[in-house]
């Protein structure tokens, strides 16, 4: 599994290729935040339109797949819901990688465009976050050769890249069994 990772800026995003766009949304926060507000502002509204008719509300474990229309480098794009932000908690936090992880595992996804769950919330912190994201990648996706392929590009704050390299580092030695 290969990371990377990328401001959230449209212009560096509208740059990345990867087949599938993924967005987190919660229940209770209009309009979208963080990537999945500019995936609503690149696709014209579409999220938030999705959302103002019920197609797509939030709820937790709700997963919706659309077209990107031609309008990101990715061909699809997969929004799942996280509840209630009151109720995002560590476990919620580890439970939504889990789903997501595997339901682009169930796609085949070989690359996708994603941010942590709950991003940019501060609820949970962002290291927390990002061990309970790979530990979830890690089980779903296995650590053989097939999941090597599997390029994974992060959107998060740039003042998080430090911190968020070091928590990658640091799995990847353990699987590894270079540090135990």
């Amino acid at each position: 599994m290969k990371i990377q990772f990328v401001k959230p800026d449209l212009h560096q995003i509208d740059h990345v290729a990867a087949e599938t766009f993924v967005v987190t949304l919660f229940e209770d926060e209009r309009p979208p935040r963080g990537l999945a507000g500019l995936l609503d502002w690149r696709l014209s509204g579409r999220l938030s339109s999705m959302m103002m008719s019920n197609q797509m509300a939030g709820r937790f474990r709700e997963a919706v797949l659309f077209p990107a229309y031609g309008r990101l480098p990715s061909v699809r794009v997969c929004a799942y819901g996280l509840g209630r932000v009151a109720d995002f908690s560590p476990a919620r936090a580890r439970e939504a990688s889990w789903f997501i992880a595997d339901s682009l595992h169930k796609l085949r996804a070989g690359s996708f465009v994603t941010s942590l769950p709950g991003s940019p919330s501060a609820v949970v912190p962002v290291r927390v976050r990002m061990e309970l994201f790979l530990e979830e990648m890690v089980r779903v996706f296995g650590t053989d050769d097939a999941s090597a392929a599997v390029d994974v590009i992060l959107v998060e704050p740039q003042e998080f890249h430090r911190e968020l390299t070091e928590v990658v580092s640091t799995a990847m030695r353990k699987l590894r069994g270079l540090w135990k």
